[in-house]
């Protein structure tokens, strides 16, 4: 049903930069456990955790046991697969050797461990104290060059309940989940370099980029950001980050299969 209703979208609503062989070649593509069997290597478990190994990375990833290890799939095919829409790095926003990356909303870490050799330093920000256990494993050998960061963003500083229940991870009003802190990109980066911002924080996108505004106008980063979550409007993120930054290029890609949305934002100077 997604598939169709994407083909219906393309047809009578967007397309989004996606061209006509390009929705084809979706249209027709595997599931996403198929696609990423061509580049995961090995998964054991061990110690409590799924131990990853994925052909051409040197690097295990650490996936923690209290998520099925299914939801590795998707990520692995985002991560890897570079017609996915949701593919990170477009022509204009590749990771450079030197590159000191903000990972919003990094979950398992797999995005920053693919590029951790390039990077001079790598900030990683996670709201789940269960994905903060792997990460820390993952990355325990890069502790010059990682900084992991337990926190939630947003437009302002406060504190909110975080509900670690499901893989996603949602912000709650529920006072039965986990308390965790609030803060604004601006106040966790304050005269931090930064050139790379990626973020995919399952429909804060809109919110955190208010309060990243100081750190977007001073550091000037290439940005990968998700805008197909329901909360967010990709033309009113556009209009937002070009406020701060006048001079940025822009290009959207993919068609969300829930809505007409597109999938993806990269932005770059």
């Amino acid at each position: 049903m997604r598939r169709l209703r994407i083909l219906f979208y393309w047809l009578f609503y967007c397309k989004n930069n996606v061209s006509f062989k390009e929705l084809v070649s979706f249209i027709q593509k595997p599931k996403v456990n198929k696609i990423a069997k061509k580049f995961i290597n090995e998964i054991v478990l061990e110690n409590g955790f799924y131990e990853i190994t994925f052909k051409g990375i040197k690097n295990k990833l650490f996936w923690p046991n209290q998520f099925s290890v299914k939801g590795v799939n998707q990520v692995t095919a985002e991560t890897f697969d570079v017609n996915d829409w949701h593919f990170y790095q477009n022509k204009n926003t590749k990771i450079e050797d030197g590159e000191i990356l903000l990972d919003i909303g990094t979950a398992e870490g797999l995005f920053p461990l693919t590029v951790v050799d390039k990077c001079s330093h790598i900030y990683m920000i996670e709201p789940s104290k269960i994905f903060i256990s792997s990460l820390k494993k993952t990355f325990q050998n890069f502790d010059n060059k990682t900084t992991i960061i337990n926190s939630a963003v947003g437009s302002i500083e406060s504190e909110v309940y975080f509900n670690e229940d499901s893989l996603g991870g949602q912000i709650s009003n529920n006072k039965g989940n986990n308390k965790i802190s609030l803060s604004k990109i601006d106040t966790l980066f304050k005269d931090k370099k930064i050139t790379y911002l990626k973020a995919d924080i399952e429909g804060f996108e809109q919110e955190m980029l208010i309060g990243a505004a100081e750190t977007i106008k001073l550091n000037k980063p290439k940005i990968a950001i998700t805008c197909y979550h329901k909360e967010n409007d990709s033309k009113e993120m556009i209009k937002l980050i070009k406020s701060y930054v006048p001079e940025y290029n822009f290009f959207v890609k993919g068609i969300h299969g829930e809505e007409p949305k597109p999938v993806m934002i990269h932005f770059w100077i």
